[in-house]
């Protein structure tokens, strides 16, 4: 502008149209700033509720008080329940909220995949897709507490977090994937002319070149068990994948401890392993009718007296429906 001239409506418009990228690039850059900080905000949800306390208006000289607290406690009592894991998990679920969140915290939804498959194997569904998970306690309607259910799902989500605590995750994170193995070194292993179905958890190469068999429990600790179970991996290992006992590490992880137990082999404890199959084998045929058909008969197999160890066997209901 000049000093001393006098300026129209339309000399401004026209100033203003010459300038305009000088007002439309701030007002833009300004826009997208603001929604690029708004889009990494964290969802923030509120709700409000009005609870209405009425005293008693009947006498108590007529009709007796049946609630002995305090008005203050049971407004506690209401806030407690209002804010459990129990109904706001439902809310987050039914509404969709905090999709992030829930992306970046696994554990929430194991536990939910939980919960569904525990529905799943209540209503029966397994009857129809034998895939499906089927639980002992559904199949027999064994009436378990609501607190031991909550006690197997805290176990669940305690194992899956030392899980991603372990130095040996990190370990086999820093391992190329191509050097994993997981189910496809799974196979027949013809031992003696008995097929024996072998699958180790988890295995990969280390980075000494040493083969790696990884056990993952989430049980109580066997330690006789988990030597047998990894010996015969040891034995998979040497027949099926041509590794000497010498090259392999075997690793027990128990994951509710959480401990990481290293077990080592030889040609000499192999051998123990063969014969521990042997007379496994030997003593499983003995039931047979038929053993080169692999043919059994109910009446070949004696049944036990402890009816306190029926409650809880699998075949229970082939063996003693009544029980």
């Amino acid at each position: 502008m000049l000093p001393g001239r006098l300026y129209t409506i339309d000399d401004v418009l026209a100033m203003l149209r010459r300038q305009t990228w000088i007002i439309a690039v701030p007002v833009l850059l300004l826009g997208l700033a603001t929604a690029a900080i708004l889009s990494r905000l964290p969802d923030k949800f509120r709700c409000s509720t009005l609870i209405m306390v009425v005293p008693q208006r009947v006498p108590e000289s007529y009709v007796r008080a049946t609630v002995t607290t305090r008005i203050e406690d049971r407004l506690q009592a209401i806030s407690q329940q209002l804010l459990s894991r129990t109904r706001l998990e439902r809310i987050i679920l039914d509404y969709g909220l905090y999709e992030r969140v829930r992306q970046a915290k696994p554990m929430e939804d194991v536990v939910e995949r939980m919960r569904g498959e525990w529905r799943s194997s209540r209503d029966g569904r397994y009857r129809d897709n034998p895939k499906t998970l089927a639980l002992f306690e559904h199949e027999y309607a064994v009436d378990l507490k609501a607190e031991v259910w909550q006690a197997l799902s805290r176990n669940v989500v305690a194992c899956l977090r030392n899980f991603f605590r372990l130095p040996l995750l990190a370990e086999i994170r820093a391992t190329p994937a191509e050097h994993w193995s997981i189910e496809h070194w799974s196979k027949v292993l013809d031992f003696e002319g008995t097929p024996i179905w072998i699958a180790p958890d988890f295995g990969f190469w280390t980075p000494a070149g040493r083969l790696a068999l990884i056990d993952w429990k989430t049980g109580g600790a066997d330690p006789e068990a988990a030597a047998f179970q990894l010996g015969c991996y040891a034995l998979y290992a040497q027949d099926m994948l041509g590794v000497e006992p010498g090259r392999v590490d075997l690793i027990e992880v128990n994951l509710r401890e959480p401990t990481v137990t290293p077990h080592g082999w030889d040609a000499a404890r192999l051998d123990d392993i063969r014969e521990r199959l042997r007379l496994s084998i030997r003593s499983m045929k003995a039931y047979l009718a038929d053993p080169d058909a692999n043919v059994a008969v109910l009446e070949g197999f004696e049944r036990t007296e402890e009816l306190r160890i029926c409650r809880w066997c699998n075949f229970r209901v082939v063996c003693r429906p009544e029980v």
